[in-house]
Parts: C-alpha cells; structure tokens; sequence
C-alpha cells in the first residue's frame, strides 16, 4: 500500500534547486549515470520550464493549521510544552490565507531538454560547444522533449511518487502545448513502469551512455482542447 508523504508539492525547478538535484541524482543512480553538475546548471539555466521538481513542504507551525490542521495541532503542543509559544492560544481565523513555506525537501525530480533529434542521443544529452551548436543539448525550436534524469528519493520509492511526478509532467507540458512528444532511454526492467503511463517501447537505443544498453521510449503530447 503505498503512502504519500504530507504536503507534497510539484512545481518547476530552477537553478536555485541545483544542490538538492545533485544530491537527489547521487542517491538514485550509480556514478556513471549521474547528471554532472555541469549539466544541471546548463539545463535549469536554459530550460528551467522544462525541470520538475516533487518537494515535501514544511510549514511554519501557525500555517500547518490552513494545510493539515492535525499537525498544527501536534506542533503548537509541542512548542507549548517547550515554553517557547508563552502560552498563547492561537486564533485560526486571524491566520493568513497564504501558507509559510520554511523548507522544501526535494524528492524527486525530472530533468529534460527539448532536444535536436526524435530520440535520445549522445549529442542530445551533451553542453553545446557553442551558443550556434545545434547538435548538442537543449534546441528552443525543437518539438521533441528529451527527459535526461526523473528519479525518486530511495527513501520514498515504492509510493507510486515516480508515477504521480510523471504524470503530473505530461499533462503539464501537453496542456501548455510544449512540443510533440517526451522521449526516454531507460533499462529494460524499467520498461513495464513506463508503458503503464502510456510510453511507448521503441527498441533497443543506439544512445550508449554509460556504456551500457538502453531501450527508447516516447510519448505523445496531447494538448487538453484535442482530446
């Protein structure tokens, strides 16, 4: 059965987000998959829009009641207990309509570009050389979506977060009309998780990052006024 961490929130990255990306990437992928920083710093720098991050919020203990009033509960005790609260009740109608976000947990996130050919390649994955290289990584113009890294905190896998980050990101970028279709190289054991969200298998990749093998997968982008 899985559980949702609370306050679970889904919102674009930038490049503020970097150091919690690097630390995320190194405990989801062995070191020879990994995101460089260099690439995180040149894809939230360029294409942010793109970078989806799934956090878990904390909330300054007053706010928690306007979000889950059972742990404001839990928090005020506890600062009452400490003595650190002076022993004021709070009133939960002079709270503010907006909550106070103290803290956000990254646990997941995708990392794509919009990239130069229909499937992922070497080049796709790569820095341009130059500000003209149109061969190598993110192609403003392109309509073809190519996710670089999704993963999901080893501490919360098994909670169907991957399929709700994925999800979340297709209906996003087909309701904003961002391109044709997401691209995906992934193992093969990864493949079923993938068709469940409506990818399409496409073989064996000639893509061999990490010198290891790779199988396409695609997508199409629906925009919300089609279907």
């Amino acid at each position: 059965m899985s559980t949702f961490p609370p306050n679970i929130s889904i919102r674009p990255l930038t490049i503020e987000d970097i150091d919690q990306c690097i630390s995320l990437e190194n405990k989801g992928f062995s070191e020879s998959e990994r995101c460089t920083p260099e690439k995180f710093r040149y894809r939230l720098t360029v294409c942010p829009e793109l970078c989806s991050g799934l956090f878990i919020r904390d909330y300054d203990h007053t706010y928690n009641a306007i979000n889950l009033p059972e742990v404001a509960a839990r928090l005020a005790k506890e600062q009452k207990d400490k003595g650190t609260n002076d022993d004021q009740e709070e009133d939960i109608d002079e709270l503010p309509s907006k909550s106070s976000v103290i803290k956000e947990t990254l646990i997941g996130h995708i990392i794509a570009t919009k990239i130069p050919t229909q499937k992922i390649t070497d080049n796709a994955m790569d820095i341009p050389d130059t500000e003209d290289d149109t061969s190598k990584g993110h192609i403003e113009s392109s309509r073809w979506i190519g996710i670089h890294s999704l993963v999901v905190d080893p501490k919360w896998r098994g909670n169907n977060l991957g399929t709700l980050l994925v999800h979340d990101y297709v209906q996003k970028l087909s309701n904003q009309d961002m391109g044709d279709k997401i691209v995906i190289i992934a193992h093969k054991e990864l493949i079923p998780f993938y068709e469940k969200i409506g990818f399409n298998n496409l073989g064996e990749s000639d893509c061999k990052f990490a010198d290891t093998t790779w199988y396409d997968l695609a997508i199409d982008l629906i925009p919300e006024e089609d279907i």
